[in-house]
């Protein structure tokens, strides 16, 4: 796999050597050719294909079938195969490689999803990792709504730490060579003004308070700057944090955002209809 890699990042770059376009196209073709062998076999030994991608297929577990199996993927394939990871049950989404499942030892994998990314805040996070284990374990997302609710709840009452509605985000040049000033450039300009030193490679912390602008970076403000949690735009974390990656998981489950922002008020038939 690694020498695949290789071979298809260097003749697939224009700026290689020995660049050759159709060296790079043949390995991924040839790597779809052989996974496309491996599911048909997986069929034929009578196992449950779930889904496959670039380097991995998911079947159903058996384990007798499964030993059966790697032994004959060996043997007429030419490859080493093992199983990386048993899932109880796993939660997929529309794209490749973005996938989330509760693991044989009690554990959540996630894999691609916004929880494992920048740019968002800590509750953010957490607020999506949390709906994903209750929807894996729990097998229901009803739960996983009201939960959502008590959230929004605990913002609006202002009960959640501020430090928990910082977004972090890293100054990649200087800041004189940004021609958009981006939230985390703006904030990084104040943070400057004020005395403080700053090099690139720096994370910027920043909120977003309640400002005149229709620009989100017109509301950055550095958090060392922010005392009180009454200078914050708790509408934009609902709407622009909480509810997105919510949206990401409850979406498959047919839950729109109008239901998950109707908290515990009577919801009208309105809030059904996106």
């Amino acid at each position: 796999k690694v020498i695949a890699n290789a071979t298809y990042g260097y003749c697939g770059w224009v700026g290689a050597r020995w660049y050759k376009r159709e060296v790079a196209e043949a390995t991924t073709a040839w790597g779809r050719k052989t996974i496309r062998e491996t599911i048909e076999l997986a069929k034929k030994m009578g196992l449950r294909v779930i889904y496959g991608d670039t380097d991995s297929i998911f079947i159903k577990y058996d384990k007798d079938k499964v030993k059966r199996f790697i032994e004959e993927v060996n043997k007429k394939l030419g490859l080493e195969i093992k199983p990386d990871k048993i899932y109880i049950r796993v939660f997929f989404t529309e794209a490749k490689k973005r996938y989330c499942g509760l693991l044989s030892d009690g554990r959540i994998d996630v894999v691609g999803l916004e929880a494992i990314r920048g740019d968002w805040t800590e509750l953010a996070k957490e607020v999506q990792e949390e709906i994903i284990k209750i929807v894996l374990t729990k097998k229901d997302p009803a739960p996983a709504v009201k939960y959502v609710h008590e959230v929004i709840e605990k913002l609006r009452g202002k009960e959640i730490p501020m430090d928990k509605l910082i977004i972090w985000k890293s100054i990649t040049k200087k800041l004189s060579e940004y021609e958009v000033s981006a939230a985390h450039v703006v904030a990084a300009r104040k943070l400057l003004a004020a005395g403080y030193s700053l090099t690139v490679g720096d994370k910027i912390g920043y909120v977003i308070v309640k400002r005149p602008g229709g620009r989100l970076a017109d509301k950055a403000e550095p958090y060392v700057f922010v005392k009180d949690m009454d200078e914050l735009d708790i509408d934009y974390y609902i709407k622009k944090q909480i509810i997105p990656v919510a949206i990401r998981i409850l979406g498959y489950f047919g839950i729109s955002e109008n239901q998950l922002l109707a908290g515990r008020r009577q919801a009208s038939l309105f809030d059904f209809f996106g």
